[in-house]
């Protein structure tokens, strides 16, 4: 299979993030899941894993909202995630790509405070970047 390195060798995939209306009502009562309030983003969010798939849940905080947008259009998938040892690098390494940085790195609460910048590309769409955790 071929592969494409488009943020920087060591960018691993992250999660697949979908738009909802409700956390709570996506979840049906079929378990707990940590809801994670971002007011610099301006949604709810909850990562569940879906037949090992890590997939983070976003519930907009506003009716004209970026999430809020997609499910009026019925876009449900929202973006990929990745994460990436050096944010800035992968951001210039996707502009060699054709992902163009639409949100410069800023802290996100269900990260930790770690910083996720947002890139979109015509060909893929919108991409998160987070910051791996920093360890020692």
């Amino acid at each position: 299979m071929f592969e494409l390195n488009m943020f920087g060798e060591d960018a691993v995939f992250d999660h697949v993030g979908l738009a909802v209306h409700s956390i709570e009502n996506t979840l049906n009562g079929d378990g707990k899941a940590a809801v994670f309030s971002d007011d610099i983003q301006k949604v709810s969010v909850a990562f569940i894993r879906m037949s090992g798939v890590k997939v983070e849940l976003i519930e907009p905080l506003g009716e004209k909202t970026p999430v809020a947008l997609s499910l009026k259009k019925g876009q449900q998938l929202v973006h990929l995630c990745f994460r990436v040892p050096d944010i800035e690098a992968a951001i210039q390494t996707g502009r060699e790509y054709g992902f163009h940085c639409i949100a410069r790195p800023v802290p996100a609460v269900a990260f930790g405070c770690r910083r996720i910048a947002w890139l979109f590309s015509r060909t893929y769409g919108l991409v998160e970047l987070v910051e791996m955790e920093r360890h020692g």
